[in-house]
């Protein structure tokens, strides 16, 4: 692209140059002749000839300045291919292009039109009116180095580039007729009443002006007659034309718009904010969203606890779990957990809700002797494993269960198995290493020594021949080529964050925040992206600013898949929708198709949360169909809100097995309130498993019935007074409550909350602990040591079950005596393991609970007696 458009300026601009030498010679290769001979008429002969002795050889001069205008003609050209072949990707684009079968509805030309055309002919003329007007600096230099006065006389050869240029210009002047399709200055995005009835016709008329002034200064020329206007007569006329029709539209636009449009604003504007509304929910994947009335009956039985929502009822919130496997599962300062990620694993024939996350080398965590060259790039090379634990069970002392857990990892589920554990590319992966250097890179500590490992794989760029040289200068390193470790055997590994590395193969697409990672059936740990295409050209559609990305246009397209041992990258295409198949034309061989991604693969894909959340927050206002309801903003939503800890929060979008038309799926959804309230309106789901991914469905809430917010949920818990005394008790001794997740979980007709809540210490290094589990139902809240039997007393059951519960932890709002000295004794136990270990900081967390359970007891005494 650079070469092509390097050699078209500079042909270009060589021909304009050639004919403006031609123009000066052939008006005469002498000063005499090359002037005109009015202007020697009536000077003295003395003062003609100095003139000739001064100017010399018109000819001479142009011959001589002939090299010197070529090198700088090709300098010119250079840099003006430079600046167009960074729009390869719009020419490319446009070669590639595929109608969307969507019109807009003003000027009914197919979606394809502004996004492949319309960028292209606009970037096409902006090239080329860049072009001439060098072309029309190049003559202009020229003449005004040898003929001044034929410069001001404009000779034919610069009225017809002078032409060609205010040509170019009109023509992309009247394409800016379609931005009124774009136009935010009406009751919606996209173009009013205003814009179709004035402002669309403002740029044709001045379109218009200028290639009236284009034949003008072309006929002109060709008339040659000194009657005819001059070039910046003609140019001043222009300019004052524009003028004119810019305030005539501007004055015209005021007195429709504040005498005809806002008195019958609503009816004048009703088609256009159809359109705003068709529109951007198509752009946005929400056309075909199934919309449901979501019925309450509130009539759950104890049969509810076999429900698989319940069974996989997310009890552990993944920041308190963070911090318990960063705690509990690094095993060493240098090893960490970026993140945690819920996904869904087949277990013993069932669908079970699940937490993974992969263990990784935190390179800045190598401090002091260990913060070495060698240790960060050839030695310590990758992490080890993963952690798993199911989302709703609990063991002793109110830590999660694992699945799989310990370095090298060990699994508890047969069908769960690892074989090859390591991790070289991941999310915290943020340095290039070498590996087959002859060295053994360390693999995982194994007591007081560690154990090495070879790597084996395909990853990495190989370092023979000039490899190793070039690799020094790209990375400047000169220990690279100096080190003896590293020879033609080894490979460098670069690019090593996944999303860094995806996000350099395919920049043209937008991706998620976050990458999560899957355990394959093959024993092998993936990393998996959503990505997406977007455009910000869509007619008519809501814009949005997404990681400082303006976009109104964005589909679900695609999925990456990066294996974490080798670092390949394979694009499975999701939805081929045409700027898809634009890019895969363009790419070749990059984006594969759904079928060819391994069957254990598809099992664990998940819908992008960001995109349902960019999605969500459109439909807070685009849901709303009807003209007038969307004209007065009758019916806007929010996203709920939760408590977290002590603060109220934004709820995030959170993953459910739900019950949906006879079958369990993996429904990613989000709560909405109204404006400003915090009643609960609806809910979206939308579905994560083949074959129904991406469907979704909307909930309503009949209106004349209040139905409790998250926030609303959150003050009854704190109203509740002898859960109010527990909070209270519970947050004294130098310890903190942590409210998780609240989630709403739709079932049976009914609508349950589930709010898990953790102790911890105040300290960094504290582990949290799950002690109680709130439920709500209709307006009765239960806070109980299981969910069974949180939810077996709000639905008014008897507690019957003996399924193992969550230690009881210090509560005492419904405690009996026996209960009080049971759980006093607990935690003293626990102070007594604690001491022995050395551990003082929990040590004197349990014996001030004991402090207060002791207190507890006390008053509790004196009440009996009384």
């Amino acid at each position: 692209m650079l070469v092509v458009f390097t050699i078209l300026t500079a042909l270009i601009l060589f021909l304009i140059l050639q004919s403006g030498i031609k123009t000066l010679l052939k008006i005469g290769g002498s000063t005499t002749s090359l002037w005109d001979q009015e202007f020697f008429t009536g000077q003295p002969k003395e003062y003609v000839e100095m003139e000739m002795e001064k100017k010399g050889n018109v000819a001479e001069g142009v011959k001589a300045a002939k090299m010197p205008a070529l090198i700088l003609i090709i300098m010119i050209s250079v840099i003006q291919g430079l600046a167009a072949s960074g729009s390869w990707l719009k020419v490319l684009m446009y070669m590639n292009k595929t109608p969307f079968g969507t019109a807009d509805p003003i000027f009914n030309n197919d979606i394809t039109f502004y996004v492949f055309e319309l960028p292209f002919y606009k970037f096409l003329l902006s090239y080329l009116l860049t072009v001439m007007l060098l072309g029309l600096l190049v003559l202009a230099v020229l003449y005004a180095t040898f003929n001044w006065k034929l410069l001001m006389r404009a000779p034919l050869n610069f009225r017809i580039v002078l032409g060609g240029f205010l040509t170019a210009l009109a023509i992309r002047t009247y394409l800016g007729r379609y931005n009124i399709l774009y136009s935010e200055t009406g009751v919606v995005y996209g173009a009013g009443y205003i814009d179709v009835a004035i402002r669309q016709y403002i740029p044709v008329i001045l379109a218009a002006i200028f290639i009236i002034s284009a034949l003008v200064i072309l006929v002109s020329g060709w008339l040659d007659s000194t009657s005819t206007p001059s070039i910046p007569m003609i140019l001043a006329g222009m300019i004052a034309a524009m003028l004119l029709i810019s305030v005539l539209g501007g004055i015209a636009t005021f007195v429709i718009q504040e005498y005809k449009v806002t008195p019958n604003e609503l009816e004048l504007e009703r088609t256009y904010i159809m359109n705003n509304i068709a529109m951007t929910n198509t752009a946005y994947d929400l056309d075909e969203v199934e919309v449901r009335q979501y019925p309450l009956t509130y009539n759950l039985t104890d049969d509810v606890l076999e429900h698989p929502s319940i069974i996989n009822a997310r009890l552990w919130d993944y920041r308190p779990l963070t911090t318990i496997y960063q705690q509990k599962q690094a095993i060493r300062t240098y090893y960490g957990f970026n993140d945690v990620d819920v996904n869904r694993y087949d277990i013993n024939g069932t669908k079970h809700q699940v937490w993974l996350s992969a263990r990784e080398i935190f390179y800045d965590q190598l401090r002091g002797k260990a913060d070495t060259w060698l240790n960060k790039h050839v030695l310590y090379t990758h992490g080890i494993g993963v952690v798993m634990s199911p989302v709703n069970l609990v063991v002793d002392q109110g830590l999660p269960e694992m699945y799989i857990e310990n370095i090298p990892p060990v699994s508890h589920i047969p069908s769960l198995t690892i074989e090859q554990p390591r991790i070289y590319y991941g999310e915290r992966t943020d340095t290039y290493i070498f590996t087959g250097t002859g060295r053994d890179e360390f693999d995982y500590p194994s007591g007081d020594t560690n154990v090495g490992n070879t790597y084996d794989g395909t990853g990495g760029i190989s370092m023979s021949g000039l490899n190793k040289l070039i690799a020094t200068i790209a990375l400047g390193e000169l220990k690279i080529l100096t080190s003896k470790d590293i020879d033609a055997d080894s490979r460098l590994h670069i690019q090593r964050d996944v999303l860094e590395r995806t996000g350099l193969i395919a920049p043209y697409l937008l991706q998620d925040s976050d990458a999560y990672a899957v355990l394959g059936a093959d024993g092998h740990i993936y990393w998996m992206i959503n990505a997406f295409v977007t455009t910000d050209k869509y007619p008519y559609s809501e814009p949005l600013w997404i990681s400082n990305t303006r976009l109104n246009y964005v589909q679900d397209s695609t999925k990456a898949v990066v294996d974490a041992y080798n670092g390949t990258v394979t694009y499975y295409i999701i939805e081929n929708d045409p700027l898809l198949t634009a890019y895969s034309s363009i790419f070749p061989g990059v984006f594969k198709p759904m079928d060819s991604m391994p069957d254990d693969l598809k099992q664990h894909i998940r819908y992008s949360p960001d995109l349902f959340q960019i999605q969500s927050t459109i439909y807070t206002d685009y849901h709303m169909n009807v003209p007038e309801v969307f004209y007065n903003r009758e019916d806007r939503w929010q996203f709920a809100k939760e408590k977290y800890a002590n603060s109220m929060i934004q709820i995030e979008p959170y993953n459910v097995l739900l019950e949906m038309d006879d079958s369990t799926d993996f429904m990613m959804m989000l709560p909405f309130t109204p404006v400003n309230k915090d009643n609960m309106i609806a809910w979206m789901a939308v579905n994560q498993d083949p074959p129904r991914y991406g469907q979704k469905i909307l909930y309503e809430f009949s209106k004349d019935k209040l139905i409790y917010g998250p926030a609303q949920i959150e003050a009854l818990i704190d109203q509740d007074e002898d859960i109010s005394k527990d909070l209270t008790l519970w947050s004294q001794g130098g310890s903190q409550v942590i409210r998780g997740n609240l989630l709403v979980i739709p079932i049976e007709d009914s609508i349950l909350y589930i709010e898990p809540l953790y102790i911890s210490a105040e300290s960094a290094s504290s582990i949290p602990e799950l002690k109680k589990i709130l439920v709500v139902y209709e307006n009765r809240v239960a806070m109980e040591d299981s969910l069974e039997e949180a939810l077996l007393k709000v639905i008014g059951a008897n507690v019957t079950s003996t399924a193992p519960s969550i230690p009881v932890g210090t509560g005492t709002g419904n405690m009996t005596l026996t209960e009080l000295l049971e759980d006093t004794v607990s935690h003293y136990e626990k102070a007594r393991e604690y001491l022995k270990t050395g551990d003082i900081e929990n040590y004197g967390r349990e014996m001030k609970m004991v402090d207060s359970l002791m207190e507890r007891l006390a008053k509790l005494v004196e009440e009996s007696a009384g």
